[in-house]
């Protein structure tokens, strides 16, 4: 009996991936959930697995093409047959374009001790494994770790995101009170912005409404949108009800997120239905900036460095450590005197020791 596989709806808003590579061959009998095909789309890198046993009669698509949601994928027949070894070190933790190096340079993943998060095999492990083990720093070669399909959805989402009026508002806050209190929680300061952004969202409910074909629809969870810089470009990783979370909880959320958007092992469901964003951009030394608003928000906050300025307190100027932040909003939605009362009440609370104690830990 012939099986027509197609494929499946790998997220929120998604219409068709690219493939990377074929990980099975026509003739190979294949057992249910054994990876076929490496997919890239405009969230994530995703190994796709069988719905079905049985042997492989045709691959629709070849490397580098596209396939529409809901096309052909793979032809199957027959079924319940033992599956054959396909693919390179199944089994092992390596993202789509490690497996695509490995298979490049006649390395078998299996035998690869991976030095990445939770070992997790990145490329340079597999550079020095194709070196004999002594380490080579050579770069990949080009195409191997961006496709242009994922460069062409960020730029599709930004010319999307560029023709919303957008307005960017800018506050200065003195740090003196952040900075002593993640010193003392031994963090970075981003979980406990994001933690007061929360409560803030929280008190002023129309930051996490967005314009929804025509109207304004207001929304109950707070998911905030992380923008993490990776070797496949600007990629958003989302915070899901971030309200729920303690700033230890914040933290340990934020790296787990930063780790899978670098390495490609993000589901789509990772990576899409944010309601407000935040963007860092004082880990590159940035004072300030004019963030554009990530798709499906409505505010999208830019953290600028966190450095000594002169500030006057008290009458008198003195050296603080301090940030610009830069709050960027859709004009549809929101409007100015709104976005300032919420970012003066976020100033205050970041200001305040107190207002940060209170903060869940």
């Amino acid at each position: 009996m012939s099986r027509v596989f197609t494929m499946p709806d790998l997220g929120e808003g998604l219409e068709e991936g690219e493939i990377v590579a074929w990980l099975v061959e026509v003739g190979d009998t294949v057992a249910l959930n054994q990876p076929l095909v490496e997919v890239e789309t405009a969230k994530a890198a995703v190994e796709i697995p069988s719905p079905f046993s049985g042997v492989v009669t045709a691959l629709h698509g070849a490397p580098g093409g596209s396939i529409p949601v809901g096309a052909p994928l793979v032809t199957f027949d027959g079924g319940d047959a033992p599956a054959s070894p396909v693919g390179s070190g199944e089994g092992v933790k390596a993202t789509p374009p490690v497996r695509k190096l490995a298979k490049e340079l006649g390395i078998d993943l299996a035998s690869v001790a991976g030095t990445g998060p939770d070992g997790r095999i990145t490329a340079e492990d597999v550079r020095a494994a194709a070196d004999g083990g002594r380490g080579t720093t050579e770069p990949a070669a080009a195409g191997s770790t961006t496709t242009g399909s994922t460069r062409r959805a960020i730029a599709d989402n930004l010319d999307r995101q560029a023709a919303i009026p957008q307005v960017t508002v800018f506050r200065t806050v003195d740090c003196t009170a952040l900075e002593a209190r993640r010193r003392e929680l031994g963090i970075s300061p981003l979980p406990l912005v994001i933690a007061a952004l929360t409560r803030t969202v929280a008190e002023h409910s129309a930051l996490n409404a967005r314009w929804n074909n025509g109207d304004v629809e207001d929304r109950a969870a707070i998911n905030v949108g992380l923008a993490v810089d990776t070797e496949r470009g600007l990629m958003v990783a989302v915070l899901r009800e971030a309200a729920n979370h303690g700033i230890a909880s914040l933290a340990d959320e934020i790296k787990r997120l930063a780790d899978g958007a670098r390495s490609g092992s993000l589901t789509p469901a990772e990576m899409t239905g944010a309601t407000v964003a935040v963007s860092n951009t004082g880990t590159y030394g940035s004072e300030a900036g004019t963030p554009i608003l990530s798709p499906g928000t409505g505010i999208t906050l830019a953290i600028g460095v966190i450095e000594p300025r002169a500030l006057v307190v008290d009458g008198d100027v003195v050296a603080r450590p301090a940030c610009t932040l830069s709050c960027t909003f859709d004009h549809r939605v929101l409007d100015g005197a709104t976005v300032g009362r919420a970012l003066t009440d976020l100033v205050n609370r970041l200001e305040n020791q107190q207002a940060l104690g209170d903060l869940p830990a």
